[in-house]
């Protein structure tokens, strides 16, 4: 054989060894249908020194039947490397301290307010103007059957607050406060947003019950297990339609001008 011919055996050799390697070493290693050797996979899941067993250097566990990486266990998070709460849509359950808080702060303000004014309006606390006083603030503006409707705005009011206070049928309560608040707006509208009996603090009134009725109560409440407290958009829609009803009510039936 010749030197070139003894370079190109040597050539077809190594190209062999290089594109076949199962074909041009039989006797060394078996490869399988996907083209691993299995003793190399044996010797890479080989803990080395400071390692621990059956994990490999990638952060995987094959303990458990399975690779599973241990930094996002699949019966923890669903392998999809985030808290279920994150990718599976907002846990109603979950604390959230700045939002709680703040709604928690908003439904004692809010709430109370209303509250105070209910006992203004009704028993003449806080230096308030009475039944007698309310009534005659109601008749100067323009509504009818006062003597029931005293009973009624005052009622809510009480009621309203207290149900915020305390979280409980938070929907129930914004929308009364809407409601009142409502018929609040339309008698300041023509004085303006500010000045003494201008529309400004009804308005940011209103805004805060809307907030409840949207955002819910928060977590530090007594409507944690209700339905409304898990789909609070949902309700707040509906409670806000009945609430617009029951002002329209009032300002078409009940007020003569």
């Amino acid at each position: 054989m010749s030197t070139y011919d003894d370079h190109s055996a040597r050539r077809s050799r190594s190209d062999d060894e290089l594109f076949y390697p199962s074909s041009a070493a039989r006797g060394s290693s078996t490869y399988n249908a996907s083209g691993h050797d299995p003793s190399a996979d044996d010797l890479e899941n080989t803990p080395g020194p400071g390692q621990e067993p059956g994990f490999d250097a990638g952060g995987f566990s094959d303990l458990s039947g399975g690779a599973t990486s241990v930094m996002s266990p699949a019966g923890e998070f669903g392998g999809t490397g985030m808290p279920a709460g994150l990718g599976g849509g907002r846990d109603p359950y979950r604390w959230h301290g700045g939002a709680d808080f703040g709604l928690l702060v908003l439904r004692l303000v809010l709430g109370g307010t209303f509250v105070a004014n209910g006992l203004q309006h009704l028993f003449g606390l806080f230096h308030g103007i009475g039944r007698t006083g309310f009534e005659h603030f109601l008749t100067t503006a323009g509504y009818e059957h006062v003597n029931i409707l005293v009973w009624v705005a005052g009622g809510t009011e009480l009621a309203a607050g207290a149900l915020a206070v305390l979280g409980l049928f938070t929907p129930l309560a914004a929308a009364g406060m809407l409601g009142l608040l409502a018929n609040l707006i339309v008698l300041d509208w023509p004085v303006g947003f500010f000045g003494a009996g201008g529309y400004e603090f009804a308005l940011v009134t209103a805004a805060g019950a809307v907030t409840l009725l949207f955002a819910g109560p928060g977590r530090v409440s007594l409507d944690r297990p209700t339905p409304w407290y898990r789909r609070p958009v949902l309700n707040g829609f509906l409670f806000l339609i009945i609430g617009a009803a029951v002002a329209v009510v009032v300002l078409v039936v009940l007020r003569h001008r």
